[in-house]
């Protein structure tokens, strides 16, 4: 059985491949890095872009060559933004607004991409202790250069600080088993419970992970007993159940939040499974996570295999309590990375093992999969650096405020109806206006109802914005309206817009 306090120092050219990785993630992490955030899940990073420019006001902060209106609505726009998680993240960023004096949105991005590169470094430290020098460096190769991780690792929103805690959370957990004592629980304890705090999601995952590890170690019941353990179960959970308290029965703001987040039924249908599969398939591939579920199971420390075994399960049960969201939110899928790249690592180690046991070829077999990794690395790189660049979103700002200006003059007032692709939060982060959103689907209906169906939705509106082209197009009784009904005010590649003054008239 490997010893997981044992490990070798690794070689120059081993150093020098850790530190090529480190600076390649960081380097494709900064591609594109001035781009607003709308490449990603931009209705989740405006949202927490809009409480964080709120904070930055509020603290006395000031938006260069905006009016005093313009920064009073601002500032009362974030205020008005639901809250689940405690805006951690969203305090982060106005703190770097303060120091950069102005809302500049590559501050939070800079933050998440620090974040993840020290969640890697916290993985290569976790791969240490069971596996090999190249397990290690292939499983943090693979977390920082899979292409899925440089778009969300960027993202402003709490999930790649979750991450980064999860996994050294993982790590204070091994170091406590190891040599258990107040200070390493004390860490331990902490790292949890902000993990924790940061996104609520992660206790399935570590916890199950924690129950799993302390109850296969052969004194168990002796550590149980320790102060020190219990001092871990405190820090873990004693912030989330303080914010859910206050949240909940004393402010309230979190009653409506957790209305509707569980479907007992979900678990019955077959298509919730599909989808679960179908979006851990668009993130890693089907290929990637066998590969990386198997490496787990292959690893030679039994307690290493039970402590992702049990991360597994609690991932498992993550999604049975989100089912809503792990089938249809692909960064959902991000607390299973530090597992993958774990499994991943581990899978490459059992390649170079069968290899070093060969009598014959086994040289050129060594050089030919370092080869092969090395141009995984490369394409994953330039596949990166291609599609970072694919867009530019530069100009949206300004023409979000502009349009926002024209269509819809008056704060006050919700002169538009939008089908968009981020619910209307560009519109409303740079031009301060809130669109009424189109989520009908009239398709089925008769003509008779889906006529009275638009009707009521556009009559008391002035302009449809359409930037979500692939779901307007998806909707050709709309269309056909539309064409009969109203006039096109604007066409672009990027958005049309429809007169409906004359619905009012």
């Amino acid at each position: 059985m490997r010893n997981i306090v044992a490990r070798k120092k690794l070689s120059s050219i081993q150093i020098i491949v850790f530190i090529l990785i480190f600076l390649c993630g960081t380097f494709l992490r900064f591609v594109d890095f001035d781009d607003p955030p709308l490449d990603f899940h931009p209705a989740r990073q405006l949202h927490s872009a809009l409480i964080a420019r709120s904070y930055f006001l509020k603290d006395n902060g000031n938006l260069p060559g905006k009016s005093a209106d313009y920064q009073h609505e601002a500032e009362m726009r974030g205020s008005q933004e639901p809250r689940i998680e405690p805006p951690i993240m969203e305090r982060l960023a106005a703190w770097g607004y303060k120091i950069v004096g102005d809302a500049d949105l590559r501050v939070p991005r800079a933050m998440s991409i620090v974040f993840w590169l020290i969640g890697g470094i916290g993985l290569f430290r976790l791969c240490r202790r069971f596996l090999g020098i190249t397990g290690s460096l292939v499983g943090f190769g693979f977390f920082l250069l899979f292409p899925y991780t440089i778009f969300a690792s960027r993202s402003f929103q709490p999930d790649p600080l979750m991450v980064a805690l999860m996994i050294w959370s993982l790590n204070a957990l091994v170091e406590w088993d190891s040599h258990p004592a107040i200070g390493p629980a004390i860490l331990t304890g902490v790292l949890t419970g902000i993990a924790i705090l940061v996104k609520q999601v992660c206790v399935f995952p570590l916890a199950s992970a924690f129950a799993f590890y302390i109850f296969s170690s052969s004194d168990r019941k002796q550590k149980i007993k320790r102060v020190d353990f219990w001092i871990i179960v405190a820090l873990s959970v004693a912030p989330v159940l303080i914010y859910n308290y206050w949240g909940y029965f004393v402010k309230g703001f979190l009653v409506q939040q957790y209305q509707g987040r569980f479907s007992l039924s979900d678990w019955f249908s077959p298509a919730f499974y599909v989808r679960w599969i179908r979006k851990m398939d668009e993130v890693f591939g089907i290929v990637v996570v066998t590969a990386g579920l198997v490496g787990c199971l292959a690893c030679e420390n039994r307690r290493a295999r039970l402590l992702w075994i049990g991360f597994f399960a609690g991932y498992i049960l993550y999604g049975l309590a989100l089912p809503h969201h792990i089938g249809t939110h692909d960064y959902y899928q991000l607390p299973l990375f530090p597992l993958i790249s774990f499994g991943i690592g581990r899978s490459a180690e059992s390649i170079f093992e069968v290899v070093g046991r060969l009598k014959e070829g086994r040289t050129l077999a060594y050089v030919g999969i370092t080869v092969c990794l090395i141009l995984l690395g490369a394409w994953w790189s330039a596949d990166s650096v291609i599609s970072l660049n694919r867009r530019d979103y530069r100009a949206w700002p300004e023409r979000w405020q502009s349009l926002a200006a024209e269509l819809d003059p008056y704060p006050g007032q919700i002169n538009t109806i939008g089908i968009m692709d981020d619910y209307g939060a560009a519109m409303i982060y740079w031009g301060l206006r809130t669109p009424v959103i189109w989520e009908q689907n009239i398709e089925k209906l008769s003509e008779e109802e889906a006529d009275t169906i638009i009707r009521q939705a556009m009559i008391n509106r002035e302009y449809l914005i359409v930037t979500d082209l692939d779901s307007f197009y998806a909707q050709p009784r709309l269309q056909n309206w539309l064409v009969r009904n109203t006039k096109l005010y604007a066409e672009e590649p990027e958005y049309l817009i429809y007169d409906l003054r004359g619905l009012n008239e």
